[in-house]
């Protein structure tokens, strides 16, 4: 039988699994604080398969990848963030290492516009200003008051 007049099959578009880089996998579940046989554990499988895992001889399942990042409190993969996670306490942590507790979040546009405003301000003095006093001896404009520009429930 000639097989000319089969159909070929043409891939997917999207494959069907996603697979995780076993670097990453890695990384994270050193990021998570386990060890290989508490990975084993957390994720159901034995210790072999995270061995194969872990150096590329077998393919890491995603969902597997995912529950580790979460386990280590990581954000969910989205572009820009790679390396912020979440700290058990709920501080958000950057990949330096200083943390944020929700509340400092909450006033960080008010303490971007003081800045913006003190570096306005120091523009506008004169270069030999002393103390607050300009090279004529005169006190420099005070800063503009910040009571204006707080939110209102920041102000009460």
């Amino acid at each position: 039988m000639i097989e000319k007049n089969r159909r070929q099959k043409k891939p997917r578009a999207h494959p069907h699994f996603v697979w995780a880089d076993p670097a990453r996998f890695y990384v994270e579940r050193m990021a998570a604080g386990l060890t290989q046989e508490q990975a084993c554990d957390y994720l159901g499988v034995t210790r072999r398969t995270m061995y194969n895992w872990e150096k590329g001889l077998n393919r890491i399942p995603y969902p597997a990848f995912k529950l580790i990042r979460m386990r280590a409190g990581a954000i969910v993969h989205a572009p820009g963030w790679d390396g912020w996670r979440y700290a058990r306490d709920g501080a958000l942590v950057t990949p330096d290492g200083h943390s944020f507790q929700p509340w400092e979040l909450q006033n960080l546009q008010l303490v971007v516009s003081l800045a913006r405003r003190y570096i306005e301000h120091r523009q506008l003095a004169p270069a030999d200003n002393v103390r607050g006093f300009g090279a004529a001896g005169r006190q420099a404009a005070p800063l503009p008051d910040v009571r204006e520009t707080m939110p209102q429930e920041a102000a009460a």
